[in-house]
């Protein structure tokens, strides 16, 4: 059996990123691991090819949550599963957070996370389309372009933006994030420039990198508390590869779970499940952080919107534009207009970020919940949001010890009083952005969830009822220094060795925007450190 320098479990957007810049050292032997297939659909590379790919088995994990007050009973969570994980079906949206973001992860006892630190790490990544700058970075793997959909409704929203007193601006991702604008995304030349294409494609051909597809992972394995390789499924078939190091890089979810099911969490939850204890590891799925969006619904009146481009005749013609010059609606995302808000004056920073459109999609006509992912057939306009920084803390556990089990998901969405607040708050927030003067030729009646209602409780049950997942949770293995962090400053997994985690588990508080972009950071972070210490800069891990 061969036996590898690392081992990098998941091929998402950190774990692409680490697999790349590991195998640039010709001595280093690394082998990737992904759950899913090869990034083959050609509804991955299609920008609007995310409608097909949320909900398919085949490339998306459909994680079952836990009933919750008020809530869709059935509510599932997608997340990528293929290469190129979350990367290869989200929306694409490129935003690399606030700075104050970094600031306070240094603060709670990690050096070189902060700001200037990470700022570096983006600029080193990025090909960016409005070119280098002290911020933006050229000449990088992962290519940014700016979205742009050329449409009456979108320039109407924009105005809408300033006459609400916001900025417009070419570029949302500045130290102040405040203003409106065309989303910068991970596009290329009209397609999907995911974690895959960037980082993993160029490095295909080397020979001390090896990219095994179809592998999920049930386990960590360990001689004493040392992490020597992992147990994984492949083809019905169960399969150990051995390594000196192993890094988990499966995202907020699935990270947690190959710990807990691998003897590394609470020791009291491990036992009743039936898995023996390595570490007790109290932190491990605990301080989930997720941002519960809600959209807002409205007619759209004198103009065509997407809607209609999205369905029939023309989405043929759209499709067959698509693959002929890789341009029109086909190559926008979802949303390609938003921007960043404060709900009050008084909060020093943006606490809200919005993604505007004329799309909506079909609902049912008593729920009011999508009944599957289809376009409607009257034309319409989205304002979609949610609090960018929530204080309610979700929780990742274990149903039993049997790996093909889904893991134990409980959001606790709202249960923070802040959340509920600024629930409502944006809610009346975004309704005064829909009336303004600049949208009154267009804006029709709201449909989602209606105008009628208007009481804080009213507001307030809705947003329950109707609020989404946004697919960026953060925390479940926090980097920290506290006894219930999970790993230290370089990413060990403590308590153990030859063990890591990099993803946005290890973020001790959210990201203020989008986590595709701050997961491909704190992939390079992580090369950075493993890296350093192979040299000798720093002390090698125990």
């Amino acid at each position: 059996m061969t036996e590898y320098d690392y081992i990098v479990v998941g091929a998402g957007s950190a774990g692409c990123v680490l697999a790349n810049r590991l195998s640039e050292d010709a001595g280093i032997n690394v082998l990737l691991l992904e759950a899913g297939p090869k990034d083959d659909s050609p509804y991955i590379h299609m920008p609007k090819g995310i409608a097909k790919l949320r909900l398919h088995p085949l490339y998306s994990w459909q994680f079952p949550v836990e009933p919750e007050l008020g809530r869709n009973q059935g509510e599932e969570w997608a997340r990528g599963k293929v290469l190129g994980g979350s990367s290869s079906i989200n929306g694409m949206i490129y935003i690399r957070g606030q700075k104050q973001d970094y600031e306070e992860w240094e603060s709670r006892g990690n050096p070189g996370w902060g700001w200037r630190d990470m700022a570096a790490v983006f600029k080193k990544m990025e090909d960016h389309e409005l070119g280098a700058d002290e911020l933006r970075g050229t000449g990088g793997p992962l290519r940014v372009s700016i979205g742009y959909a050329p449409d009456p409704v979108a320039d109407a929203l924009f105005n809408a933006g300033e006459q609400m007193g916001l900025k417009r601006k070419a570029d949302l991702n500045r130290e102040d994030q405040e203003g409106v604008g065309y989303y910068p995304r991970t596009t290329k030349n009209g397609r999907r420039w995911s974690s895959a294409a960037a980082f993993i494609r160029p490095a295909r051909r080397r020979r001390n990198l090896t990219v095994v597809t179809d592998a999920e992972v049930n386990r960590v394995l360990f001689e004493g508390r040392r992490a020597i390789g992992v147990e994984a499924r492949r083809h019905g078939s169960i399969q150990q590869f051995r390594g000196r190091e192993v890094i988990l890089s499966s995202g907020a979810i699935k990270s947690p779970h190959i710990l807990l099911l691998s003897g590394v969490g609470p020791a009291t939850r491990l036992r009743e499940v039936g898995v023996p204890v390595i570490h007790d590891s109290p932190g491990v799925g605990a301080n989930m952080r997720e941002q519960m969006g809600f959209t807002l619904c409205y007619r759209l009146n004198n103009a065509a919107g997407h809607n209609q481009e999205l369905r029939g005749l023309r989405l043929i013609k759209n499709v067959a534009r698509y693959y002929l010059t890789h341009t029109g609606v086909l190559s926008y995302g979802i949303y390609e207009a938003g921007g960043f808000a404060r709900t009050r004056p008084e909060l020093d920073r943006p606490d809200i970020q919005l993604y505007m459109g004329p799309l909506t999609f079909t609902r049912d006509d008593t729920t009011q919940h999508m009944a599957k992912v289809a376009v409607d057939r009257i034309p319409g306009v989205s304002i979609f949001g949610y609090k960018l920084r929530p204080d309610s803390r979700g929780v990742i556990s274990l149903h039993s010890a049997d790996p093909m089990a889904p893991p134990y998901i409980k959001p606790n969405w709202l249960t923070a009083e802040s959340d509920r607040r600024t629930a409502i708050d944006m809610i009346r927030y975004m309704r005064r952005y829909m009336a303004q003067p600049a949208l009154k030729g267009y804006v029709g009646e709201e449909s989602v969830p209606g105008a009628e209602l208007q009481s804080d409780d009213d507001l307030l049950d809705a947003y329950r009822r109707l609020g989404s997942c946004s697919m960026h949770a953060t925390g479940t293995c926090s980097m920290g220094t506290d006894k219930k962090d999970v790993v230290d400053e370089r990413l060990r997994v403590r308590g153990v060795t030859g063990l890591r985690v990099a993803d946005c588990s290890i973020m001790p508080s959210p990201i203020s925007g989008n986590t595709n972009g701050p997961a491909m950071a704190v992939g390079w972070r992580a090369a950075d450190l493993i890296l350093e210490e192979r040299r000798g800069d720093v002390a090698k891990a125990a």
